[in-house]
């Protein structure tokens, strides 16, 4: 079995921090809610669900000032070419990374991985989701840039920018944070939860556990690293296409490998196995919200169009918190 990790000898540029959007997601659990909304489907991050951009160009314009435009990728599923080319219509062409079936969340972080450190195996990567709604986006930039400087003195953990929950809520990633800390706002990570539900959920809720934001930063090695020892079935046929990226038989061999290869889910096969590889970062006057539910969306849409004539970003985001957020 060749585990090994292929890259170029070199890489031309110091900077070594980079971006991975994820859109590869069908969001199917919102397929009526759209369809009723727009009249026809098609995956939420392709949405303008509030204004005129779409949740993954608003993502692509959130994080675009932390990265040169060719270290930050955008994966995306090859049944949304279509609603993507009008997303990113600006990127360069070679940051554009598609998986040709979706496999869950663990395949499509890996292919994108495996991209970056084929090309810069000193990168440092941040992991964001794109289709989740942030108020006080360079606040949150700012958060993001602490994690990078974490990670390059702390290599061998992964960052996950956490925040508190604003009220009881299935569909999230929960963190208990160890007692001990690297910082008023970096710990090490004691326990993580992908989406529980029941008395637990209650358990965490009342132990001020913190939401999984689901925003990674880490070494592109020690993500590797941590998929090949936990999701070994998927990294092993993954990894044997890195010689063939930028070749012409890249998007033959990637599809015959995704073919065959199981859904495996990053969270629970990879976080919730490794607490302690994780740190994380707690931010504060961010407002944050996964718009994985339909419920989710039109409170936020509602209070949104109710107060955006009156209040400004910041003033919305502060008193969405001081309405929800049950841990002041």
């Amino acid at each position: 079995m060749n585990n090994k990790l292929w890259f170029k000898e070199t890489h031309p540029h110091t900077d070594h921090r980079w971006g991975v959007i994820l859109a590869g997601g069908d969001g199917t659990r919102l397929q009526r809610f759209v369809k009723e909304r727009f009249g026809e489907y098609r995956p939420k991050q392709y949405c303008a669900l509030i204004g005129k951009r779409t949740m993954l160009r608003h993502t692509v314009d959130r994080v675009s000032p932390l990265f040169s435009p060719e270290h930050l990728l955008t994966s995306i599923n090859a049944d949304h070419g279509s609603w993507a080319s009008m997303d990113l219509y600006d990127r360069p062409k070679k940051t554009i990374i598609t998986q040709p079936y979706n496999r869950e969340t663990g395949p499509g972080i890996l292919l994108p991985l495996l991209h970056v450190h084929h090309t810069d195996p000193q990168a440092v990567v941040a992991l964001f989701p794109a289709d989740h709604f942030i108020l006080q986006e360079e606040r949150y930039r700012t958060f993001v840039s602490k994690a990078f400087d974490f990670v390059s003195k702390h290599g061998n953990y992964i960052v996950a920018l956490g925040i508190a929950p604003s009220t009881l809520q299935y569909g999230y990633g929960w963190i208990e944070k160890e007692d001990r800390s690297f910082s008023e706002e970096i710990w090490p990570v004691k326990k993580f939860w992908e989406k529980p539900d029941g008395c637990l959920l209650q358990h965490l809720f009342e132990k001020k556990c913190l939401w999984n934001t689901m925003t990674l930063v880490g070494t592109s090695l020690n993500f590797l690293d941590l998929c090949r020892e936990h999701m070994n079935e998927v990294f092993v046929p993954l990894n044997r296409t890195v010689p063939f990226f930028g070749t012409p038989s890249e998007p033959d061999l990637t599809k015959v490998v995704f073919k065959q290869i199981v859904p495996v889910n990053f969270s629970r096969r990879v976080l919730e196995q490794t607490p302690e590889a994780l740190c994380v970062l707690q931010m504060s006057g961010v407002y944050w919200n996964d718009w994985g539910d339909e419920s989710r969306i039109l409170t936020d849409i509602g209070f949104l169009e109710h107060h955006h004539q009156i209040c400004s970003v910041e003033e919305i985001g502060i008193e969405l918190q001081s309405k929800t957020n049950i841990y002041h």
